[in-house]
C-alpha cells in the first residue's frame, strides 16, 4: 500500500487553515456548503487525543522527548489504517527525536506541502492569533527556542511542539531530503489562487474536477471566510484573539508594522526572506 501521509507544514499563521478549507471543500464537492468548524481534511499532527489513542496511554505521563520518540508511531498506524491520502496540520519544525529518527516518518510520508508567508506579514497576524504586541510576536519569531503547548501551567489539547524561528523553521522543511515538498507561497495564493491551487491538487494526485475547483475557490473566498466566523464563530481562534481570519491581504503590514520593527525582522531573517523575494519587497519603501 502505497504511503499515505500528507503533511500540511507551515509556521503559525501562514495560510494553513486556508489550505485546508479549501480541500475540505474540493473533497466535498460542487453543493456542500463548507463549515469552517469541521474542516474533514485536518487532523492535526499534534492532537493529544491521538497520541493517547494510538500509544494507549497519556502523553501527560512522559517528558517532550519521550513523546518525541513515539510520535513517529503514532502517524505510521494512521497510515496503516489509510485508504486514502490523510493530511496532517503540522506546525512543528522539521527535526529528528533523540533516537536519531525523524518525527514525521518517512516511510509513512506521501508528500509535505509547506506554505510559507512573508514574516513581515506573519508578525501583526501572530500578535492577533496569540493576544499578544506585534513586538513579543517578533521576538517569538526570532527564538529558537519559541514552541506552541510548551507551558507547564497547564494541561494542553495539543502536545509540545517545536517551532523555532521563522527562518529556521522554513529551512527544517524545505532542507530536509527525506521526502519531497511542494512549496506554496501565500502571496502567489492570493494573487493567483485557481493556479496555485491547481497546482496543489496535481501534486497530490487527485482527479482534477473543475467545478469542484470553482466551487472550493468561492467556498473559501477570504470574505466568506470571515462571514462565516462572524455568524458560527470558529473553534481553532484562540480565546484571546478577536478573530481568527483577520484580513487575508499579503502586503497589510505596510499598515500596521513601524520601520523598525521592519528592520528588526529583516536583521534576524533576511537571508531566508531574500529567497522568497521578500527582503526586495520590504526595502521598497
Amino acid at each position: 500500500m502505497p504511503n499515505q501521509l500528507v503533511w500540511l507544514a507551515s509556521y503559525p499563521k501562514s495560510g494553513n487553515t486556508w489550505v485546508r478549507a479549501f480541500l475540505t471543500a474540493y473533497q466535498n464537492g460542487p453543493g456542500s456548503a463548507l463549515d469552517i468548524n469541521r474542516l474533514d481534511v485536518g487532523l492535526h499532527a499534534a492532537s493529544r487525543r491521538l497520541f493517547d489513542r494510538v500509544i494507549g496511554f497519556p502523553a501527560s505521563d512522559l517528558i517532550p522527548a519521550e513523546i518525541d520518540r513515539l510520535r513517529p508511531e503514532v502517524y505510521r498506524s494512521l497510515n496503516r489504517e489509510a485508504t486514502r491520502p490523510v493530511f496532517m496540520k503540522v506546525h512543528d519544525a522539521w527535526r529528528h527525536a533523540d533516537s536519531g529518527e525523524p518525527v514525521f516518518p518517512p516511510d509513512a510520508t506521501r508528500l509535505a506541502v509547506y506554505i510559507v508567508r512573508n514574516p513581515l506579514a506573519v508578525a501583526p497576524s501572530l500578535a492577533s492569533h496569540l493576544g499578544c504586541s506585534i513586538d513579543q510576536a517578533i521576538e517569538h519569531m526570532a527564538s529558537d527556542a519559541y514552541r506552541l503547548a510548551g507551558t507547564d501551567r497547564k494541561l494542553h489539547r495539543q502536545l509540545p511542539q517545536p517551532v523555532g524561528a521563522w527562518s529556521a523553521h522554513v529551512d527544517s522543511w524545505l532542507g530536509q531530503t527525506a521526502f519531497p515538498v511542494l512549496l506554496l507561497r501565500y502571496e502567489d495564493l492570493c494573487a493567483e489562487p485557481r493556479r496555485e491551487f491547481f497546482r496543489l491538487i496535481d501534486a497530490l494526485n487527485l482527479s482534477l474536477d473543475e467545478r469542484a475547483l470553482d466551487w472550493a475557490l468561492e467556498q473559501t473566498r477570504f470574505d466568506r471566510l470571515q462571514a462565516s466566523e462572524a455568524s458560527t464563530g470558529f473553534s481553532e481562534r484562540l480565546i484571546n484573539a478577536p478573530r481568527f481570519f483577520r484580513q487575508g491581504r499579503s502586503d497589510a503590514w505596510r499598515e500596521e508594522l513601524s520601520p523598525e520593527q521592519v528592520a528588526r525582522i529583516l536583521r534576524r531573517h533576511q537571508a531566508c526572506m531574500r529567497r522568497f523575494g521578500y527582503e526586495k519587497n520590504a526595502l521598497v519603501d
